[in-house]
């Protein structure tokens, strides 16, 4: 797998009142101001979560593990949203319910069975709430930067 860009630059903090569309739109434009990802990648994504969600119901703090096709990447590249108020997302395995979401991990993938990999240590991660927690209540960008990519990148 080719390597995956993360850095404190890809790590955006969320607080209010927002939607879910409202967090990936600004997520998507993030990755999208930094020449990662085309100008088609934000109306991919929203249309992929409202087809297929991305919320996870993980019994504590809960993801959301947003992405769209590699036609719409031009560089492999996480952003990860950092949710001061919970955001509610259709869950992935029951769309018709919804879960509140305090991370966001967007994958910008270049490689068509890429995410595959990244989601198992992802997975792995979810399984330690402890992690999450330090994720969330860290106002510390190179301490998540760390994390991140000790846990899904190594």
């Amino acid at each position: 797998m080719s390597a995956i860009r993360f850095d404190k630059s890809l790590i955006k903090y969320f607080s209010g009142e927002m939607t879910n569309t409202e967090v990936l739109s600004q997520m998507c434009e993030h990755l999208q101001s930094m020449g990662i990802v085309k100008d088609t990648y934000k109306e991919a994504i929203l249309k992929r979560e409202k087809i297929y969600p991305t919320g996870l119901d993980c019994k504590g703090i809960n993801i959301a593990i947003p992405h769209a096709d590699i036609q719409n990447v031009n560089e492999a590249a996480i952003c990860v949203g950092v949710l001061k108020s919970p955001v509610l997302f259709n869950i992935m395995d029951e769309p018709d319910n919804t879960v509140e979401i305090n991370l966001v991990i967007m994958l910008a993938l270049t490689e068509a069975h890429g995410h595959i990999d990244i989601l198992n240590k992802i997975v792995n991660l979810i399984q330690n709430q402890d992690e999450l927690r330090a994720i969330l209540k860290s106002e510390n960008v190179e301490d998540i930067e760390n994390l991140i990519k000790s846990r899904i990148l190594n």
